[in-house]
C-alpha cells in the first residue's frame, strides 16, 4: 500500500516524485489543477459515449455489492458510481492516493502501485467483486506485467462478476485522408511510441490483450469499434448528422489537446531531451489541427464486452467495437483497427 504524496514541479505541472523516480507513472497527477481539469472532462467524454452511462449497457449489474476501481485518478468514476449504488462497497486504488471531497461513506481510497501483485490483503479480498473497473492504465503499467494484471483480476472477481478495462492510445486518424505523417500529431505519436517503449511501456498494449486473455482462459471474443470524432464536424454538411456525436466532438477538441500534452511533457522533455520550448512548439501545431475541422479527426474506440455461457468453470469475454459497423471476429480485424481505446468487459462465470 502507498501513502506517499510527495510532488515535484515538471515545466510548471505537478507530477508525484516517487512516481519519477521509480518511474512507475510518467503523467501529472490529479492534483495539479489542469490535470483535474482534463480527467473530469475525459470522464464526462466517455460516460456520455455509453449513453450517460458508468459501464456498458452489456453488463447486467442490478445490484453490485462490491466493485475495485484501479486507478481511481481524480476520483470521477468510482464516486459516481458509489452515488449511484449506495448499497454498494466501492474502493478505488492509485498510486497517488488522492482524498476527493464530499467522498461518499460508501468509498474507500487507497494508494497501490498496480505493477504490484494484487495480493495485500488489507485492499483486496479473493473472489470478492462484483465488479472491477481499470481505465486508462497504459502509461503506469510495466509491459511485461499485463497479463498478471489480468491474472490478478481474474482471482479478485466473484464467480458471475465482472472487469470492465478502457485502455486507448492516442493515435489520431483522419476521416478526411488529409492527415500527412509530417502532420504534428503524427509526429507527436511516433515520438511518444519511442519514449514509451524506452520506460517499459506499451502504447499500442490494446491490440495484445485478446491475446492475454486467451491465455487466461476468456474466450470468443469478438469486437465492434465507435469514433470518437475531435471536433463538431459530423454534421457540418448537414447530412447523416449526430447531434450527441457532434457534441461531444466539439468538447473533446480541448481535452485531446489537454491529453497530448499531459502523456507527453515528462517523456519528451526528460526521456527524449527535448527543451521545453521545442514541446511547446509541438504542442502549438497540434492545437491547431485539432481544431482544423477539415482535416475530420477522430481516435476508435473499442468497447469488449460480456459473453454469457451456461458452462461452469468458463471465462469469457466479448470484444465489442461499436461504430455502426457489422461485428466480426477480432482474429480477422486488421491489426491497424486494433490501435486505439480498448474497453475490456469480462465475466467470469
Amino acid at each position: 500500500m502507498s501513502t506517499d504524496t510527495e510532488r515535484v514541479d515538471v515545466l510548471g505541472r505537478t507530477f508525484q516524485k516517487i512516481s519519477i523516480d521509480d518511474s512507475i507513472y510518467f503523467a501529472p497527477v490529479a492534483i495539479d489543477d489542469r490535470e483535474e481539469d482534463r480527467l473530469a472532462a475525459q470522464h464526462d467524454i466517455f460516460s456520455r459515449l455509453l449513453g450517460d452511462r458508468l459501464i456498458t449497457r452489456k453488463i447486467p449489474l442490478a445490484d453490485p455489492r462490491r466493485v475495485l476501481d484501479c486507478g481511481y485518478g481524480s476520483g470521477d468514476w468510482c464516486v459516481q458510481f458509489a452515488e449511484e449504488y449506495e448499497e454498494s462497497e466501492v474502493t478505488g486504488v492509485d498510486i497517488f492516493p488522492l482524498h476527493v471531497a464530499d467522498q461518499p461513506e460508501n468509498l474507500t481510497l487507497c494508494g497501490y502501485n498496480l505493477n504490484d501483485r494484487l495480493r495485500d490483503p488489507d485492499v483486496f479480498q479473493a473472489r470478492a467483486y462484483d465488479l472491477v473497473h481499470s481505465r486508462f492504465l497504459c502509461p503506469g503499467i510495466k509491459s511485461n506485467r499485463w497479463p498478471s494484471y489480468i491474472g490478478d483480476i481474474k482471482l479478485l472477481l466473484k464467480p458471475g462478476g465482472w472487469l470492465q478495462m478502457v485502455e486507448y492510445y492516442p493515435l489520431i486518424q483522419s476521416d478526411s485522408g488529409r492527415l500527412t505523417e509530417q502532420a504534428a500529431v503524427r509526429r507527436w505519436w511516433l515520438a511518444y511510441e519511442s519514449s514509451m517503449r524506452r520506460l517499459n511501456r506499451d502504447p499500442r498494449i490494446g491490440r495484445r490483450l485478446q491475446q492475454m486473455m486467451a491465455e487466461k482462459g476468456y474466450r470468443d471474443v469478438q469486437v465492434e469499434i465507435e469514433r470518437l470524432p475531435i471536433g463538431g464536424w459530423q454534421s457540418a454538411n448537414g447530412t447523416s448528422a449526430d447531434p450527441v456525436k457532434s457534441s461531444i466532438g466539439r468538447d473533446a477538441v480541448t481535452m485531446m489537446s489537454d491529453l497530448l500534452e499531459s502523456l507527453g511533457l515528462w517523456p519528451f522533455t526528460a526521456n527524449l531531451g527535448w527543451t521545453a520550448a521545442q514541446y511547446d512548439d509541438l504542442m502549438s501545431e497540434i492545437r491547431s489541427e485539432l481544431q482544423n475541422e477539415d482535416l475530420k479527426l477522430y481516435i476508435d474506440i473499442f468497447d469488449q464486452m460480456d459473453g454469457v455461457y451456461p458452462k461452469r468453470d468458463v471465462r469469457l469475454a466479448q470484444v465489442v467495437l461499436d461504430s455502426g459497423t457489422t461485428p466480426r471476429s477480432s482474429m480477422n480485424i486488421p491489426a491497424i483497427m486494433l490501435d486505439a481505446t480498448y474497453r475490456l468487459n469480462f465475466r467470469e462465470l
